[in-house]
Formats: C-alpha cells, structure tokens, sequence
C-alpha cells in the first residue's frame, strides 16, 4: 500500500483525492492527508459514501470534531428562511476569539450540478494585495458580526450600524496557524467597519480590498453531486453560496474541526 494519498491539483487552489475514504488510512497517508490539508486548504473527494462517523473520523486528522448544541450535523435547505438563503463571503466564526479551524461538508442529497459553493484563498489574496491597500489594513483592527439572519447575503460594510446577533474586535490581517501564511480577515458578510478610521474612508478601503479577494480569477466553485466531499482550512479560506429556494433538496452532512461553538442563527431564527 503506497505511503501517499492519489491526487490532483485543482484551480486556482486545492486538491481532489481519487480514493475511497471509506477504506481506513495508513499512519503514513494520515501525515500526507495533514500536508495536503496545510498545503492547498481544500481537499475534494467525489464518489463518496461515508457515514457521519467515518466522516467525523477523517475531519478528527486535522483537530477535535466540534458539537455544537441544536445542531444535528446536517445541512438542508427544506423551511426555506435562512436555511435556503444565499450566504455572502466569509468565514465560519471569524468574528471571534476561536473561528472553526475546518470544515468538511457530504453531499447526501442533491440535485446534480443544482447548487454551488464558492470559496476564495484568503492567503493567496492577502500576498497579492496592493501595497497601498496591505498598508491600510496592517496592524489595524476591524468590527465583526454575525449579521442579523435576514441579512446573511448582504454586504456590511456598506450599513453604518448593520444589525449584529454578536460582535468582535479583530485584526484586518491574521497569522493562519496551519500554515503560517498571512491571511485578509476581512469579509463581505462579517465586517461592519475598518477601527480608527471614518466610515466612508473604511467602506472605501473595503470595497478596493473585496474586488482584489474575489476577483472572478481566484475563486474556485464547486457544483455539488452525489458522494461529493469537500474539506477545507476556515482560516486560509472564504466561502459563499447561493439562494437554495430552487436548487431542489440540498442535503449535505457536515462535520466542523474546532473547539468553541458560536451559533447565533439558532437561538434567532
């Protein structure tokens, strides 16, 4: 059995695996599944048929598994309201102290090629920015939320107080841990407003910073089928979908790699 993972390098980032990972891993493919997570933030596997267990087992490679009270572990658009609402740029938790260090979505059930998400590479971005806009941005703090659920596909940066379920103070700028690269912890959905700074002068800054981070070039887009799994790093990457209302059944198994739980969206909608 060979010590490393079969794979593919996917565009602009990523990697897609060509195995089944159903079938237990080596300790030596283990260490090359960590690499591979570190080194290209995304990891995609089709054709899939995994148990929450096994799924939960293969995420427990990168961390501790995350249970957070009121979820179930599955995501599905069936209720419509937020559940089926389109989710503009960010990362899950980023407006605290402790964001998910990954996340790992199984398409159960769908609608082949219906639905989409969206990521972008945050690190990538970030050693691309401009020197004007990185000098803007370095060592300054920023104001992040949680939006309001009616409000999850909306820019907020562009309301002057953005009605917020819960609010952080957090750098522009952070040292992703699993790689050590610099990464932008701004975001469309969660960045109310650029600290020390007036809010025209930050909501300008903040629209030349968005149209640099996802730049139609550096997001990668997957179209969800059956047996589809996708891992990836939340701190190196943002992600963004769609309105679900009418994809058809969107169920997809979810396994979240962190230590604190912040769910807002529960106890609101």
């Amino acid at each position: 059995m060979s010590d490393t993972l079969p794979f593919r390098p996917l565009s602009p980032f990523g990697v897609e695996l060509t195995c089944d990972l159903a079938e237990p891993l080596t300790p030596a493919q283990q260490d090359h599944f960590r690499d591979l997570f570190n080194s290209h933030s995304l990891i995609l596997a089709c054709g899939q048929s995994l148990s929450m267990e096994r799924q939960r087992e293969i995420c427990s490679l990168l961390g501790p598994i995350l249970d957070r009270p009121g979820e179930t572990g599955y995501m599905t658009n069936e209720g419509g309201g937020p559940a089926e609402s389109a989710l503009n740029w960010h990362a899950d938790a980023a407006y605290t102290e402790h964001p998910f260090d990954a996340l790992s979505l199984h398409a159960l059930d769908v609608v082949a090629g219906a639905s989409s998400t969206r990521f972008v590479s945050a690190q990538d971005a970030c050693e691309s920015l401009p020197g004007e806009l990185r000098n803007a941005l370095e060592g300054r703090t920023q104001e992040m939320i949680s939006p309001h659920y009616t409000r999850l596909a909306m820019r907020s940066c562009d309301r002057r107080d953005p009605e917020a379920l819960k609010q952080g103070v957090l750098p522009a700028i952070q040292t992703n841990p699993h790689s050590g690269r610099a990464c932008l912890w701004v975001s469309e959905m969660q960045t109310a407003r650029l600290l020390d700074m007036e809010w025209e002068a930050s909501r300008e800054v903040l629209h030349a910073v968005f149209a640099h981070l996802y730049a139609p070039e550096r997001v990668f887009e997957h179209h969800w089928h059956n047996g589809d799994l996708i891992i990836w790093d939340n701190i190196a990457l943002q992600h963004e979908r769609g309105n679900l209302g009418t994809v058809g059944k969107r169920l997809l198994q979810r396994a979240i790699v962190g230590t604190h739980g912040v769910a807002p969206h529960i106890a609101a909608a």
